[in-house]
């Protein structure tokens, strides 16, 4: 199939026509003329497009006594314990996003229920860490 395109190049207005050669019927790739200038045209094959990776999981909705991860990282280590009491503003994990390590304190006191993580795991923003009752 051949197209007619006007085509500038600084200035100056050049009118082409253009082949498509991307489906020639016989599943070959689309030949280019030589970049380099040799005259041996050069060959151009389409990769196969990936699909898109699965969108991550929306983070539980938080309830009452749950702390969460304020940020996207690594679970780098876990403060506490079940059955542990803490305080508020106690340490109670570690995590790390981008080679830099952030405490994460404990938003209010209470005894640890519940632990949703393990060191080493990925968390994003506003995933449920544990809940402090």
């Amino acid at each position: 199939m051949q197209k007619k395109l006007r085509i500038t190049v600084e200035g100056k207005v050049y009118d082409v026509l253009v082949e498509d050669l991307s489906d020639n019927g016989l599943g070959l790739p689309a030949a280019y003329p030589s970049i380099a200038g040799t005259g041996v045209p050069s060959f151009v094959a389409a990769a196969p497009m990936a699909a898109p990776p699965p969108a991550a999981a929306a983070p539980a909705v938080a309830g009452a006594g749950d702390e969460i991860s304020p940020l996207a990282g690594m679970v780098e280590s876990l403060a506490v314990s079940v059955g542990q009491k803490v305080a508020e503003g106690d340490k109670i994990a570690v995590i790390e996003a981008m080679k830099m390590k952030t405490p994460i304190m404990a938003r209010h006191s209470g005894t640890v229920t519940n632990i949703a993580v393990t060191a080493g795991q990925a968390v994003e923003a506003g995933h449920v860490l544990m809940t402090i009752g």
